[in-house]
């Protein structure tokens, strides 16, 4: 299919080539040398406009709300302002150990996440791996239910003295407590790379599957060998994928609150959030949980000069509308026990932890033997559902996560499109602006929208609207840094070609970016979706007790013990998800079906 067919005569500008002269040529002939260079000034026209309405976006939804919040870390208890805020967090030989513990954990679950996402990614997009469909539409389940819940079932199944995989272990081996004990430190790394390895094992699927076949073909044709060709072509071009989900798994874990409060609270680890919400207990010093923050902007600033030293001058253009065959990789006497080890994954991730929630559903009562006289398969649910708040709370954070989503990819979208395309000494703020909200809590995100939105002439204290700025702020630094992984392997040859036949900026975007990124959008707004619909850090702090959200109704289940409704509740909420990336799943099979986007000369 030509490019040419998306646009029609009537967009070209005065001079152009005669109607009867064919569309699809690139290059102007003699006496059309007039619309190249207006073409070419519209284009450089269009970039100021475009960096301008981003602008207004990250202004109203990250730059003043965290700019109030810095303000505030320099506040004195007299109201003055000065140093004396850092000074006692440097003296604070706490603080500074909770720094310490989200960096060394933040890095171990890096690596852990790498070590399962990259190879499971390579095996499900390249082999003849059986259940590849199964591994890929359950990654994002463990997504499905808050972090916090996950903990909790871990919580069940290793507890030392009562887990229900350590009781056996320890009658079987004679043992004083359990071999396994979930709550330490290295229990929280555990839980959290089980939690986030999808965030790397999706992009790098994603990126193996929409590289060109002829890129690998034609190093095979020079007599490269398959190990060869992976190591020379494959991982290369993938990596910037790879390392887009290892910085957000490295971040997401640097500030990680759920699981450390859980697992690392009953022996004294703490990491930079939840040292936040201990400064945010009676009485309150917001201040000092402002300036908290500063440790992780100052690690998240470190890692982009990083990355933008490693690859800001190459490229890694993987997609160029040139569709081509690709064998899959037989793994022959290796393919069940590979098979083994995914399925080893796939247990590890959802079937433990979601199990084990499934069958506290339906006990009727926790300690007791879990025999026929101590199981009930409707009466929990029942429970739940004749909560008064639950349905209007399942409503609320569906339109919520639904909105949300769709506004953080447009967002992201169009900043990653001014870092991409147009690069210029303004783009340079735009990453870091985009991945800021990184940098504080849910918590910390909730309280400086408050300080920022609730006061008039806003007045936006706990209403939908103010939950829904916070979830868009929340989707930013993902799709953000999806949507720019995914274009940097898109070539912009296509793009510019389209310009030169005289699209519009906005139409190109439509007609050939957009379609060609259909993999890394879905991917976001599955993933978004997912992260938002249970979103409770922000929530809980934004919640004033008349919109209720699914998250906050499962916190304080969880608050009351009431581990059997919290359980079917996390049942109910993981059937939603599964429904969404069903859909998703669909519409994405029925978009492979469409010719792909070539640019042919005429």
């Amino acid at each position: 299919m030509s490019v040419a067919r998306f646009f029609t005569r009537d967009e070209a500008l005065p001079g152009s080539p005669p109607a009867e002269q064919p569309v699809g040529r690139a290059s102007p002939g003699p006496g059309s040398a007039g619309p190249a260079p207006a073409r070419r000034g519209r284009a450089r026209g269009s970039r100021p406009v475009l960096f301008g309405i981003w602008l207004l976006a990250a202004v109203a939804l990250v730059l003043y709300p965290l700019a109030l919040l810095f303000r505030m870390s320099f506040r004195e208890p007299d109201g003055s302002y000065g140093l004396g805020n850092y000074a006692d967090f440097f003296g604070d030989e706490k603080l500074l150990s909770a720094a310490w513990n989200s960096l060394w954990t933040a890095t171990a679950v890096t690596v852990g996440c790498m070590v399962i996402g990259v190879p499971l990614a390579f095996l499900v997009s390249r082999t003849d791996l059986p259940f590849k469909r199964l591994l890929r539409s359950t990654a994002v389940l463990t997504f499905a239910i808050p972090s916090f819940v996950s903990a909790l079932g871990w919580i069940l199944l290793l507890g030392p003295r009562n887990g229900m995989l350590n009781t056996p272990l320890q009658s079987l081996f004679g043992l004083d407590e359990g071999p396994f004990n979930i709550l330490s430190a290295w229990g929280v790394v555990f839980v959290l790379v089980v939690l986030l390895y999808p965030l790397i094992f999706l992009p790098a699927a994603a990126a193996l599957d929409n590289m060109e076949a002829p890129l690998e073909q034609a190093a095979a044709s020079l007599g490269a060998g398959k190990w060869t060709v992976l190591r020379k072509i494959t991982l290369p071009l993938i990596l910037p994928a790879v390392l887009a989900g290892g910085l957000l798994v490295f971040t997401v874990s640097f500030i990680a609150f759920g699981p450390v409060a859980l697992l690392g609270g009953a022996v004294g680890f703490e990491n930079i959030s939840t040292a936040m919400l201990r400064l945010l207990q009676f009485p309150p010093r917001i201040e000092m949980a402002a300036v908290m923050g500063v440790p992780t902007l100052a690690v998240l600033g470190m890692l982009l000069y990083l990355q933008r030293r490693k690859f800001g001058g190459r490229a890694f253009s993987i997609i160029a509308g040139k569709p081509g065959q690709r064998g899959l990789i037989r793994l022959g006497a290796w393919r069940w026990p590979a098979a083994a080890g995914a399925l080893a994954v796939f247990a590890v991730t959802v079937v433990l932890p979601f199990g084990v929630l499934l069958l506290t559903s339906v006990r009727r009562t926790m300690g007791l033997p879990l025999d026929f006289d101590n199981l009930t398969f409707t009466a929990n649910y029942q429970r739940v559902l004749d909560q008064p708040n639950v349905l209007a709370a399942f409503r609320n954070s569906i339109v919520l996560a639904l909105l949300a989503a769709l506004a953080g990819i447009a967002v992201s979208l169009l900043a990653a499109w001014l870092v991409e395309r147009a690069p210029r000494r303004s783009s340079g703020v735009v990453s870091p602006t985009m991945l800021a909200p990184l940098a504080f809590p849910g918590a910390i995100l909730g309280i400086s929208l408050v300080i920022a939105y609730a006061p008039q002439p806003f007045g936006l204290s706990g209403g939908l609207v103010i939950l829904f700025i916070a979830y868009v702020i929340g989707n930013l630094p993902l799709a953000f840094t999806y949507l720019r992984a995914g274009l940097k392997q898109v070539d912009r040859s296509m793009e510019e070609a389209a310009r030169s036949l005289g699209a519009t900026w906005p139409k190109t975007i439509r007609s050939i970016t957009i379609p060609l990124l259909k993999g890394p959008v879905l991917v976001v707004a599955v993933l978004t979706f997912v992260l938002q619909f249970r979103d409770l850090e922000s929530s809980i702090f934004l919640y004033n007790g008349t919109n209720p959200v699914i998250a906050v109704v499962l916190f304080t289940l969880a608050e009351e013990s009431l581990f059997q409704l919290i359980g079917a509740l996390s049942i109910i909420i993981l059937g939603v998800n599964a429904l969404v990336i069903g859909v998703a799943l669909l519409v994405f099979r029925l978009r492979r079906h469409r010719a792909p986007v070539t640019v042919q000369p005429t």
